[in-house]
């Protein structure tokens, strides 16, 4: 469905550049915040990781915490990098219990994948059947996810490489606007996705064509997946639209830009989670050793009452049919 152009400068933190200062995406736990994590993982030691709750996992200083992260991810900045979580104090097992239970009060976790992973295991394997990307050592381009807030736990980082990017969209946005105005027309008129639900189907695309941008009420977000895009063309046995093309890839070219891009290399126990509809994400390369094998652990999370964005955003997230029959709302 296509939605107004937004024709204005956007004035908000979340329309961040690097030249800001990455810094302040940095939040350190303090002691008592560890203290008060170490109680709360000791005390849901008998529960799977994935099935603890946010009742649980509460006490008033990670409640307090929870709190402010999720002001700045849906009303700040739209990113926060926890530091404080060290591979000496925490085992494996436990960060997975740190990460959801933080989670918990964020938003609803759910499924990544056919196996029902709730805790996405980003990392190389040398049987990839599917394809995924995150399950590969080669870099990732500027593209968005499913649900309102993407987040990554650091669990071991790599011999060499893996670091992650971040654009902020509504900066993007407002480069584009200045510069390219033209192209916007085309970023909110989108295309048709291709949903792994319907690839077997006689009509394997979306019915309606899903934007690149949006705006509702002044408020812009993004989703910016456009293999799915290309694929449907193909499948619809179309040309790509030539309009759309050219907008598209100005859209990668300020993605990766130097005065939007900011790069991050995680280190070990950190956490790093941002708003996905304001948002691009990348990754580099890597090359894994013997002696470290890069891990990080993924959440996908639907926020209650959060951004209000397309309703054809989540589609990606729950193009699976298995998502609905298996996960209660």
């Amino acid at each position: 469905m296509t939605s107004p152009v937004f024709r204005e400068i956007i004035d908000h933190p979340n329309a961040w550049t690097p030249e800001d200062g990455v810094e302040r995406f940095w939040r350190q736990l303090s002691e008592a915040e560890l203290a008060a994590i170490d109680a709360l993982i000791a005390q849901t030691r008998d529960v799977d990781p994935v099935k603890v709750t946010r009742e649980q996992f509460s006490n008033s200083v990670i409640d307090a915490l929870a709190d402010e992260m999720r002001e700045i991810i849906l009303n700040g900045a739209g990113l926060v990098i926890l530091k404080g979580v060290t591979p000496d104090r925490y085992s494996e097992e436990d960060m997975k219990r740190l990460y959801w239970g933080l989670g918990t009060h964020l938003g609803r976790g759910l499924p990544q994948s056919r196996q029902m992973e709730m805790l996405g295991l980003v990392q190389e394997e040398e049987a990839n059947p599917m394809i995924r990307g995150y399950r590969s050592s080669a870099a990732l381009g500027m593209h968005t996810d499913a649900f309102e807030i993407v987040g990554l736990m650091c669990v071991r980082r790599a011999e060499e490489g893996g670091e992650s990017s971040l654009a902020s969209a509504l900066t993007m946005h407002n480069k584009i606007f200045a510069e390219r105005p033209e192209l916007l027309d085309a970023l909110y008129e989108g295309y048709y996705f291709v949903l792994q639900e319907l690839q077997f189907t006689d009509r394997p695309t979306t019915d309606a064509k899903i934007p690149v941008f949006s705006n509702k009420d002044g408020v812009v977000s993004v989703n910016a997946a456009s293999s799915y895009m290309r694929h449907a063309a193909e499948l619809r046995k179309e040309p790509f639209p030539a309009d759309l093309d050219e907008a598209l890839k100005f859209f990668d070219e300020i993605a990766n830009r130097e005065d939007v891009r900011a790069e991050f290399l995680l280190d070990d126990g950190d956490v790093m989670l941002w708003n996905n509809y304001t948002h691009l994400h990348s990754r580099r390369a890597f090359r894994n050793s013997t002696e470290r094998k890069r891990l990080l652990l993924r959440l996908w999370l639907e926020v209650e009452n959060g951004r209000d964005v397309q309703p054809d955003y989540a589609l990606r997230g729950r193009s699976f049919r298995w998502i609905n029959e298996q996960v209660p709302a």
